[in-house]
């Protein structure tokens, strides 16, 4: 995973949280609910992104490039 992207998923848990708490604040619930499933997609995104590098980790240990 590159700085770039780890930075990019670093805003956008800033983005989500600020978003949840503003809307939370102000009683607007169903944007709050939105921009907590935005943060989930973000998530997922995120460990599907540190599962692929593991596996190309094991895949060139495995053929032989270091």
């Amino acid at each position: 995973m590159t700085k770039l992207s780890k930075f990019i998923y670093g805003i956008m848990l800033v983005a989500s949280l600020t978003t949840i708490t503003t809307n939370l604040i102000t009683s607007n619930y169903d944007k709050a609910m939105m921009a907590f499933g935005t943060l989930c997609w973000v998530g997922v995104a995120f460990t599907a992104e540190l599962r692929c590098d593991k596996l190309q980790k094991q895949i060139d240990k495995l053929n032989g490039n270091n």
